[in-house]
């Protein structure tokens, strides 16, 4: 089974984004053993907050329509910026390697820090 093809199985199987499936993907070292899989999402972070204009509920509609996650993210050498984090929904369901996050609203800030 090549990258691809179990990226795409473990990202069907566990209804996560392609690059969530990479990561564990990562971290599995290559092998698909489902509890191992399961206990990676169940350990995943999640959004502390709820936030006005959030896109929790929306992820999922946003992969059925192939809007989302952007497919050529390297999960590894790639940087995500979100301008505006607010419940960080996004965030917190790509979880890059590497992210650069901010939002106007300096409470919200000095929380996530």
């Amino acid at each position: 089974m090549t990258t691809q093809q179990a990226i795409k199985k473990i990202q069907k199987d566990f209804d996560i984004n392609a690059i969530f499936a990479q990561h564990i993907l990562v971290h599995t070292n290559g092998q698909i053993i489902p509890e191992q899989i399961q206990k990676i999402i169940n350990e995943k972070a999640k959004p502390f907050v709820k936030w006005v204009g959030g896109k929790r509920q929306l992820l999922k509609q946003f992969r059925l329509m192939n809007l989302y996650p952007p497919e050529k993210f390297d999960i590894k050498n790639g940087r995500y910026f979100e301008p505006f984090v607010g419940g960080g929904a996004v965030f917190f369901d790509l979880l890059p390697e590497t992210a650069f996050l901010s939002d106007l609203n300096n409470e919200l800030v000095v929380t996530y820090k």
